[in-house]
């Protein structure tokens, strides 16, 4: 990444990054990564990892996948450190062993104070030893951006050891040809020495020069902040008046060179230059693609490694599907069975309780279509026990309810929309996945609810949709919570603005967006300054199919009957309070547990019910005459329907079950949570159902107990719910799967 700018300036960071630096201003992170600091990547565990030292500096190293053969990434500029790799590692190591190690100057290897420490001898010499320490013998080699320095010396020189070279970004040289160049480098040094935030925001925006890259921006930012301007200054210069390009003639291994059309780091003639000098190589050139593919574009990076590496053709390489396959079986295609895939949510059961609502009234439509379903869990244990098959490979994926828990929650808060903005690892990894699991068998068509990943990427790698494509969701927009975060509106109005250009640009990548419920249940804020207003512009996007429950209403109208079957006397009365299963609403069971006291004094013969879910330990909780702990209650919608009160999250399913059972309920929503607060707010006010409670109006036990008490007594007026909404949402699927384009 650090090649000095070529004759012509170098063209400025991105508008929206000085925008955005002007907002955020520069991220706070360490100087230095401790040895406990967490590993780069946050959906998988090394295979093993360790240090190996030379000349009295220590350098990091991970071996990712245990099987497979050897690939390596060399450590590029010390601007950034591992973690860059964590769109492409997770992936590429359910293939190979991957290598990853971090330069000395950053991450988790040693920043000597010596400037003389820092060469390219070193570098070159600090990755042999990393790949003798794993005992890489055969080893594919990647070097993005200065680190295609590293590969290309290697693989001339231990040709025997080198199975492939691959290029990225990068350059055979890195001369200051010309007195401008030498200046331009000169200024850089003397930015970096004054002005170390402005340096890495001009550094980080120029790599990242695609439009809305503002999450890899911000990521590399941080990783930036991981070492500091003495030692990236050395490591500069270290980089400085290296030239391989005699060494790249003697390369005989197969050679891939990627690089952007559109990178403002190193333009691409470096890399047609590289192309030139590796006999027989290739060069896969990135229309509008920056500098570093591997971060924005991990898709494409990930299938052509694959491909490249490992033999599976079909990618963008330009080969067919086979590849290293021994034996197929080809089968006609009219004898081909029907099938669909169900990408389902696994945040909460919800998701995959109307998802099975839907999918069992697309059965009655096509009674031959077989379904799978593609999600983890808790979704992929209910639906299993609900006789559905899931398929194997779902084994491989990341898991979003583990994401949400560990990265984003806190006491009764959850930013759903940082939620979703972290989840870039885990949704590259999981496409990936989906993309595999496409390649590899044949689906009528594919049917995401909220399937974020797949319809992100599908637009992305539009050539990479098969077959019919149907979205659902029960919300549309992020919106920002915190008043006065500038910072916070920026990236909810980019993200939005992403996916409007999306939509606008491939409109036929999405055969069907159903809306799961009424025009009128969404907002008419807008998506974001000079953006359109949501509901208009889901009118021209959606079709709404009204809300979709798990049941029937009228078959849970005899309540006494419900009762009898779960366990509920008829002389008590039964409160439940459920959070979604989530750690995230421990502490308002912790709080509706201190109330219970209070509550039992005014009404002996209630009984409380919390459902703690699969998270929280039951010996968290004080024993108390009347208070049952469960961690799981099966199909919970059942117990809901006859209960005397339910104090629950804000979530959409939860209420909206109770509505339509018409059961007096208090909610909650989770702080900063946009989908709880506004959407889902909004939707239970047009069903006059709206009977949130603030979370920190629970801090006084007493006042929650007589808030509750008064609750339980007050009489049900909400508005009816559709019973019908899984079917409208099954017909429309069904037109699709039919290619009824006259009826949609």
């Amino acid at each position: 990444m650090n090649a000095p700018p070529p004759s012509p300036p170098s063209p400025p960071a991105p508008p929206w990054s000085a925008r955005f630096a002007q907002i955020a201003g520069p991220l706070p992170a360490p100087a230095v990564l401790p040895p406990g600091e967490a590993l780069p990547f946050g959906t998988l565990e090394p295979a093993r990892q360790g240090r190996v030292e030379r000349d009295g500096v220590r350098l990091w190293y991970a071996v990712w996948g245990d099987s497979g053969p050897w690939v390596a990434f060399a450590p590029p500029f010390q601007i950034v450190h591992s973690a860059m790799l964590k769109a492409v590692v997770p992936y590429l190591s359910q293939h190979f062993r991957v290598v990853t190690t971090d330069g000395r100057g950053n991450g988790r290897s040693d920043r000597p104070d010596d400037p003389a420490a820092y060469s390219f001898d070193h570098f070159h010499a600090d990755f042999v030893a990393v790949l003798d320490a794993v005992g890489a013998d055969r080893v594919a080699l990647v070097g993005i951006s200065a680190a295609a320095l590293t590969v290309l010396r290697v693989a001339a020189e231990q040709p025997g050891r080198v199975t492939h070279v691959v290029t990225a970004g990068g350059f055979a040289d890195s001369l200051a040809v010309d007195e401008r160049v030498a200046r331009r480098f000169a200024a850089e040094s003397e930015l970096l020495r004054n002005d170390w935030p402005g340096y890495i925001d001009w550094f980080i925006g120029m790599i990242f020069s695609e439009p809305h890259s503002t999450k890899p921006y911000e990521d590399g930012v941080r990783y930036g902040w991981a070492t500091a301007p003495r030692w990236l200054d050395a490591c500069r210069h270290g980089w400085l008046g290296t030239d391989v390009r005699e060494l790249a003639r003697r390369i005989s291994c197969p050679t891939l060179v990627i690089h952007g059309s559109e990178d403002a780091r190193v333009p691409i003639v470096k890399g047609e230059q590289i192309h030139a000098l590796v006999p027989g190589s290739r060069l896969l050139r990135v229309g509008g693609g920056g500098h570093v593919t591997a971060a924005r574009d991990p898709v494409l990076f990930n299938r052509a490694l694959r491909e490249f590496i490992g033999g599976v053709l079909g990618g963008p390489l330009g080969g067919s599907l086979g590849g290293l396959v021994r034996e197929r079986t080809w089968v006609r295609a009219m004898k081909r069975p029907r099938r669909a895939l169900f990408i389902s949510s696994p945040i909460g059961l919800g998701h995959a309780q109307r998802d099975l609502a839907i999918a069992r009234e697309l059965r009655k439509l096509q009674p031959d279509l077989a379904i799978d379903w593609f999600t983890v869990d808790p979704a992929a244990s209910y639906l299993e026990r609900e006789g559905e098959r899931v398929h194997p490979i779902t084994a491989r994926l990341a898991n979003e309810s583990r994401h949400f828990e560990n990265s984003v929650a806190g006491e009764h808060d959850l930013s759903a929309f940082f939620a979703l903005r972290t989840m870039d690892e885990l949704m590259s990894r999981n496409f990936m996945t989906f993309v595999d699991l496409m390649e590899a068998e044949h689906y009528d068509i594919v049917i995401g609810d909220e399937a974020w990943d797949v319809d992100y990427y599908y637009h992305e790698n539009p050539e990479l949709k098969r077959q019919p494509f149907v979205f659902l969701t029960d919300f549309v927009g992020c919106l920002p919570m915190e008043e006065g975060n500038q910072r916070e509106a920026f990236l909810c109005a980019d993200r939005n603005a992403d996916d409007i250009e999306h939509v606008a640009r491939y409109p036929y990548l999405r055969d069907a967006a159903i809306f799961v419920g009424n025009r009128e249940d969404v907002t008419e804020q807008a998506f974001g300054p000079g953006l359109p207003g949501i509901r208009e512009w889901t009118d021209r996007n959606f079709c709404y199919c009204g809300y979709c429950l798990p049941f029937d209403p009228r078959s849970l109208a005899d309540t006494e009957a419900l009762r009898a079957r779960h366990g509920y006397r008829a002389d008590e009365k039964v409160a439940i309070a459920a959070v979604g299963g989530t750690s995230a609403g421990r502490h308002l069971l912790r709080r509706i547990a201190a109330a219970f006291p209070r509550m039992k004094r005014e009404v002996p013969e209630l009984r409380l019910v919390l459902v703690t879910g699969p998270r929280l330990a039951t010996d968290e909780f004080e024993p108390q005459p009347g208070l049952e702990l469960r961690p799981y209650v099966h199909n919970l919608y059942e117990h809901l329907a006859c209960c005397d009160l339910a104090l629950v999250q804000g979530g959409l399913s939860t209420t909206m079950e109770l509505v339509a059972t018409r059961r007096p309920f208090l909610s909650f929503p989770l702080q900063r949570h946009f989908e709880q607060c506004v959407h889902v707010r909004r939707r239970l006010a047009n069903y006059a159902a709206d009977r949130s409670m603030d979370y920190a109006a629970t801090l006084d036990p007493d006042a929650l107990a007589e808030r509750a008490l008064r609750a339980m007594h007050e009489p049900v007026r909400y508005r009816p719910v559709e019973t019908d909404g899984a079917a409208r949402a099954a017909l429309r699927i069904a037109q699709v799967l039919d290619n009824r384009w006259w009826a949609r």
